[in-house]
């Protein structure tokens, strides 16, 4: 969506969903309604269609209570709507724990939440309007993701599985985007043999074998095509010069390669039966393991459930003010998991905002009252396109919209409304800086090598025990304590908190490649550990593979093929501990 695109992107759906408010009888709620819409969209789009409609269905309720409750209960008492909506920020900054996903999912409950109790209505409204201004936007966003996919529901699959052949994407992101749709036969052994395609390649270049990835490239393009295309497929012959064990990695490679290739050409569209339940027992595991006081994620959502908590605080002594949105979305949008990012938000905020403000002036100076309102929407219209591009640019247009718009509606002098403005904007920032500097007394923050090592052998000790438990060797009840502390540890790895050392380049990259193989690991080891002993045959092979060994063990069955394959690249993927 770039150039006119999102603009006209932005016109339609709020357009829309204002003219479907005015229709339905939302009355002063319709605007609430339009612009919620735009924060829905946030959360419909990122995976497969099924996953992202099995997503938007559990995202409804909570958007839906968030953008309309806190805003009814403060009718009642202010203090009480405050306190629920920090609860809502709260849940909002804990949700990233549950992947990478869940990232734009909690951004979006948040904004729409801070945006439906910040927005002044025109007008009042009753519950019924409240509550379907967010059930409205959040219906629309479900129409326009099953329009957006419904002509090919499978393309995220193919697309990531197509990336981690040609080596751009991770295990993770590929892995999570096949498990969150309806697994198909050919993509499950699209993904098992690139995993051992990448693992092969891996030892060869590791060994200092040129290997060429024309082929490779080629066979992505298959996989990433919606329909099959008849193609050859011909592996090379090892070198002369390669070693004994470096030429069978050499054929192994070529074979993996070729079997991705007949699956991507053959297409077998059966489905892989999966067992009932085992997306939730994923999510549970990971949201158990961030429940925990030592959980960076955690303390993160408290940081910012406290520093709303302030800002809404000082909103209530400004009743009616039209800039308090401008100021609780600022404050929701500077706190940052890292204080790093924190401060450049802060930075980009405030330098964008004195550029708008000289824009600003020179437009009350030079034209009449009335080109205000058509200057803030069109600055509007312009700056979305560079909201993550050129931020600075983005909040420079927030400035003329907000100020516009609001100086020209109230019939307001624009000059102290914009003074205005700025302050609340450094308020925002202070607030933002203090919560996302702010580091939890009591809490160690260990280095980037500790983290890793922790991590790696939190997983390893998760399953080697659960190895243990399929043999009948131990105790099943305590891999429940082991899987939050793998979760945890593998969710703090990539956390950077105030005081904590910066990782280099080169270890950021590390902790980066580490944490997509811990959290493949993860999902591996929850589908292992369901109930029943139908993958107690795995026990041996998995203690092997912890020892450093490679496994002979064939599984007839798909799913367990795809498991151990999992495994034993997963596990090749992860550093030595003390590294």
């Amino acid at each position: 969506m770039k150039g006119l695109a999102l603009p006209v992107i932005i016109v339609v759906v709020a357009g829309g969903v204002a003219g479907l408010g005015a229709l339905i009888g939302l009355g002063g709620a319709t605007v609430l309604a339009a612009l919620t819409a735009l924060f829905c969209l946030l959360a419909a789009f990122g995976g497969p269609l099924r996953a992202d409609l099995r997503l938007l269905a559990g995202f409804a309720p909570a958007l839906v209570f968030g953008a309309g409750v806190p805003r009814l209960l403060g009718e009642v008492s202010e203090w009480a709507a405050i306190g629920l909506l920090t609860v809502v920020v709260f849940a909002a900054g804990l949700l990233p724990v549950l992947g990478r996903r869940y990232v734009t999912v909690g951004l979006g409950l948040g904004m729409s939440s801070v945006f439906g109790y910040g927005f002044q209505l025109t007008g009042s409204a009753s519950v019924a309007q409240v509550l379907g201004a967010p059930a409205l936007a959040v219906g629309v966003a479900i129409v326009l993701r099953v329009l957006a996919g419904l002509r090919d529901p499978g393309k995220p699959v193919r697309e990531a599985l197509a990336e981690l052949l040609a080596g751009n994407g991770s295990v993770e992101q590929a892995a999570r985007q096949w498990f969150g749709d309806r697994p198909r036969r050919w993509t499950a052994q699209v993904l098992a043999h690139t995993l051992r395609y990448r693992a092969a390649r891996g030892v060869l270049e590791e060994r200092g074998v040129a290997v060429d990835s024309v082929e490779a490239d080629r066979v992505a393009s298959l996989v990433r095509t919606r329909s099959t295309s008849d193609s050859l497929f011909s592996a090379p012959a090892p070198p002369d010069d390669l070693p004994g064990a470096t030429r069978e990695w050499f054929t192994s490679m070529w074979d993996a390669l070729g079997a991705v290739h007949k699956a991507a050409t053959t297409r077998d569209e059966s489905t892989v039966e999966l067992p009932r339940g085992l997306h939730r027992r994923v999510l549970d595991a990971e949201l158990r393991g961030a429940l925990s006081w030592k959980s960076a994620q955690t303390r993160h959502a408290v940081r910012v459930a406290l520093g709303m908590f302030v800002a809404l605080a000082v909103a209530r002594l400004r009743p009616g003010d039209p800039l308090t949105l401008s100021f609780l979305m600022a404050t929701f949008a500077i706190m940052q998991p890292e204080w790093r990012d924190s401060l450049s938000k802060a930075w980009q905020r405030i330098a964008g905002s004195a550029g708008g403000a000289v824009v600003l002036a020179l437009v009350i100076w030079l034209l009449p009252p009335s080109a205000l309102l058509p200057v803030g929407l069109v600055a509007m219209l312009a700056g979305f396109p560079f909201m993550t591009s050129k931020p600075l640019l983005f909040n420079g247009c927030v400035v003329l919209m907000s100020v516009g718009v609001n100086a020209a509606n109230r019939h307001l002098d624009p000059a102290p409304v914009l003074v205005e403005y700025l302050l609340l904007i450094l308020l925002s920032a202070m607030i933002g800086l203090l919560f996302g500097f702010a580091a939890v007394p009591g809490v160690r923050k260990p280095s980037p090598e500790e983290r890793l090592d922790t991590a790696v052998a939190d997983t390893r000790d998760l399953l080697a025990h659960l190895a243990a438990t399929l043999r009948g060797d131990a105790d099943p009840r305590a891999l429940a304590r082991l899987f939050r502390q793998s979760a945890r540890s593998q969710q703090d790895l990539l956390a950077t908190e105030p005081g904590s050392a910066e990782p280099t380049a080169p270890q950021q990259d590390s902790l980066e490649d580490t944490a997509d193989a811990l959290r493949a690991l993860h999902t591996t080891a929850v589908a292992l550990a369901l109930p029943g002993r139908r993958h107690a045959s795995l026990a041996d092979p998995i203690t092997t593979l912890l020892a450093g060994q490679p496994t002979h063990h064939t599984p007839k069955d798909d799913e367990q093929r795809l498991l151990l394959t999992s495994l034993s690249t997963n596990l090749a993927a992860l550093p030595t501990p003390g590294r």
